[in-house]
């Protein structure tokens, strides 16, 4: 008989698997002793753990289904043995190393991975912050010293990526970020990458869009695309040209709903038009159709495809540690079957003479070169590889393998198909080609990338082109591949889990993670719906229009908002291939999370024009079909908006002052062009470096004051770009700089802000803006100090 506790615990826990009774939860009284008692066993039981030695169970703080025991013990990544005795075997047997290269590779394995990142954003803007980063942030690690006398090796450029946008240090990010010599550095990493000026990725991550070679009009899918790295690259590539509504789109899809909303944050900062994202299985994502030029559906395939597949990741093993105590051969079997569906749905979606990228995190040929074969024998005379050793050329890499050895968990090798008959679980998919069939398939052309060759983790990518139609399976591949992922559909969206860096670009899947066999929750995403086909909205349409005069030129049917009825909070703009999908694809069930840039958002104003004012998101769509409310300034008075935050409009240059009188209150775009002087001097003082490029902001033009209206971390970005140097881009206007730029407390900052609170509480709604407070702000000359204005043009001699 249990005893009187252990039993009441019991009854306890059956209690909380079941709703209460509606009657029950009217009385609360006959569950309050339960929960004394509960609370009571629960301290018992915790000082019997205490007494036994025994390790107690890890409680899971938080509300919902995520509540409650943790299964899984926290691991001290310190203490995990990188040895495998498995693993060395069987990749010694494949033979993807040289003997005399094995004890460098398993050294690498062993070390921690190198800090890598890349510059983002369009060519123009990225060599200028690459100039910035160059000149003011690495150089001063050369002066850094630590305890025991070592120095730090400043950043260097990754060798093989194109005009040194890409940066390595020799130090792992744990240590980056525990050091008191690299806080600097650590600080500016973070937000830098917040501000999305730079994506912590890591090195191979890098590769695959490179080799897919995309071009601005080319329509790309990512099949596998969380959390996002890649997909940032491939909108980058889209908008190479600097054009902001290009003729391609991307469109990013994933499994798992959560990713999704990862892919979302990731990728908000490139502000596309044309990038969508999806909640499909990538092994059965559905045909898309777009309306042609008749007025008919027409099938949409895909320019270029990327499938970066979830793999077992043993190529992460440098940050990844916990695979070394989890791997065996039975990962790569069991995952096999599902690269391949998504592999060759990939080539159903794909245009003929189109390429796709096959790549994982993975060293395993099951999962690589075996996966390539097999479709390569399926479709034959229809896919060929591609021969990719001109690209990168810088990039090391080893060629594909053109045979391998099935392993069990046992180490019992198969060395046919025959051999496996009693393991259901082994393919003939699975084996090495023949001797006939490597003469045409080259899977030399795949390429691995090991760790010790530069010094990376290991990657294998594969490069296709589809020659010809998949003959009549195109026809049938949704059918088809429904079925066959029929049992199996939950693999892919149950364990599918990131590689565990927020730099990680690649789905790793670990045995250890609970599987999710329920299956994840209803989508259930807010409607599209444009502007132009509810006529009850057409006042809104035509009141943005008309306060800042879009010309008939600006593609008004393109915009949308997320609701049916009510008042609409936001109005986004989309390109008009992504219109054509989301119209023709919607009601078919295409499960669409995110699409669209923001370009207005709803104020409190009750005053005609200002219902609906511009965001920062969509200036660059916006801005060109413009025709009133745009400013033309110079770099020092954009300099000056962005550090004072509300400066008073006669504080800034007679020509800017001029422009700002002229328009009434509300939003207003404000511009400096490409190649007008910046704030930064020429190297031999007598001028003023050009402007790399046009800077776009959004400000609001109140009764006295001009504010801008863009993000704190968007802030720096743009005094990086009109020359400010770092000290003053970091600084807000509560502080002030004399020439050497220290820095000191500034009342006249301070008695500026506060006549301007009053304005900046009512600027949105279009109230008030204080004109009535007395004006305190402080002149050069006054008791309280130059004022913060005053001080910067006296230290760039303005």
């Amino acid at each position: 008989m249990l005893p009187r506790a252990c039993l009441l615990s019991h009854c306890h826990r059956a209690a909380s698997c079941y709703i209460k009774p509606p009657s029950l939860l009217l009385l609360p009284s006959l569950w309050t002793p339960l929960r004394s008692i509960r609370s009571e066993t629960s301290t018992q039981e915790h000082k019997d753990s205490s007494t036994n030695n025994r390790m107690p169970r890890n409680f899971k703080k938080g509300k919902g289904r995520k509540a409650g025991w943790d299964r899984r013990p926290k691991t001290d990544y310190k203490d995990v043995q990188k040895d495998n005795d498995r693993f060395e075997t069987y990749y010694r047997v494949q033979k993807i190393v040289p003997d005399e290269e094995w004890s460098d590779f398993m050294t690498a394995l062993r070390s921690p991975l190198p800090t890598t990142f890349r510059i983002t954003g369009t060519r123009e803007s990225a060599v200028e912050v690459r100039r910035q980063f160059e000149d003011h942030y690495f150089s001063h690690l050369n002066t850094v010293t630590f305890s025991n006398g070592e120095s730090v090796e400043p950043p260097k450029p990754i060798r093989w990526y194109p005009e040194r946008l890409a940066w390595h240090l020799q130090a792992p990010r744990q240590f980056i970020r525990k050091s008191k010599e690299l806080k600097k550095f650590h600080t500016f990493l973070v937000q830098q990458n917040e501000q999305g000026n730079i994506s912590r990725q890591e090195a191979v991550s890098m590769i695959p869009p490179f080799l897919l070679d995309v071009k601005p009009h080319h329509k790309v899918l990512d099949m596998c695309a969380a959390p996002g790295s890649k997909t940032a690259q491939l909108i980058e590539m889209i908008h190479a040209e600097g054009n902001s509504m290009p003729e391609g789109l991307v469109v990013a899809n994933d499994a798992d709903n959560k990713r999704c909303y990862m892919l979302v944050h990731q990728t908000k900062r490139l502000q596309s038009p044309c990038f969508m994202i999806t909640n499909h299985d990538a092994s059965i994502f559905p045909s898309l159709y777009t309306t042609a030029a008749d007025g008919t559906k027409q099938r949409l395939y895909f320019d270029r495809v990327l499938a970066d597949v979830p793999c077992s990741g043993d190529g992460t093993l440098r940050k990844n540690v916990t695979i070394w105590r989890s791997w065996n051969p039975m990962n790569a079997i069991g995952l096999h079957p599902l690269q391949s569906r998504i592999l060759e749905r990939g080539l159903q979606l794909l245009a003929v003479d189109g390429l796709i990228v096959y790549s994982t995190c993975s060293l395993n040929p099951i999962e690589n070169e075996a996966v390539v074969a097999h479709m390569l024998r399926k479709h034959k005379g229809s896919v060929e590889l591609v021969d990719v050793s001109s690209q990168l050329p810088r990039l090391r890499r080893s060629p594909g393998l053109k045979t391998w050895t099935i392993m069990d968990r046992s180490q019992n090798v198969y060395a046919s198909p025959e051999d496996c008959k009693d393991n259901s679980k082994i393919h003939t998919t699975m084996f090495p080609p023949s001797k006939d069939e490597l003469e045409w398939m080259r899977l030399e052309r795949c390429c691995r990338l090991l760790p010790h060759h530069q010094d990376t983790g290991g990657f294998f990518v594969a490069v296709l082109r589809k020659t010809a139609p998949l003959s009549q399976r195109e026809s049938k591949d949704i059918a088809q591949s429904a079925e066959a992922a029929s049992t199996t559909t939950t693999t892919a969206n149950a364990s599918a889990a990131d590689a565990g860096d927020a730099d990680g670009d690649e789905t790793v899947i670990r045995p250890s993670d609970p599987v999710q066999r329920s299956g994840q929750r209803l989508f259930n995403e807010d409607p599209y719906v444009f502007l132009v086909d509810e006529p009850e909205k057409k006042n809104i349409l035509d009141g943005i229009l008309d306060f800042y005069g879009f010309g008939p030129n600006f593609p008004k049917e393109l915009m949308l908002t997320r609701s049916h009825g009510g008042k609409k909070r936001n109005v986004y703009i989309v390109s008009p291939l992504i219109k054509s999908i989301v119209a023709n694809n919607i009601d078919d069930g295409l499960r669409v999370t995110n699409t669209g840039v923001r370009v207005f958002t709803r104020s409190d104003s009750k005053q005609e024009g200002l219902v609906f004012r511009m965001c920062q998101e969509g200036i660059d769509v916006t801005m060109p079909f413009m025709q009133k409310r745009v400013v033309h300034a110079t770099a020092e008075d954009v300099l000056a908006i962005l550090h004072e935050d509300t400066p008073f409009i006669d504080t800034l240059s007679s020509a800017t002052e001029k422009a700002f009188n002229e328009l009434s209150e509300g939003a207003c775009a404000i511009v400096v062009e490409k190649g007008s002087p910046s704030v930064e001097k020429t190297e031999d003082g007598r001028g003023f470096r050009p402007l790399p490029c046009t800077v776009r902001m959004v400000g609001w033009r109140g009764r006295k004051t001009i504010r801008c209206l863009v993000g704190k971390h968007e802030r720096l970005h743009y005094k990086l770009l009109v020359g400010a140097p770092p000290v003053l881009a970091e600084a807000d206007g509560k502080k002030r700089y004399d020439n050497k730029g220290s820095s000191s407390s500034s009342s006249s900052s301070s008695s500026a802000k506060r006549a301007a609170e009053p304005e900046q509480q009512q600027q949105e709604t279009g109230g008030d803006d204080g004109e009535e407070q007395p004006r305190k702000r402080a002149r050069a000359g006054d008791d309280e100090g130059p004022s913060v204005w005053t001080t910067i043009k006296s230290w760039f001699g303005f």
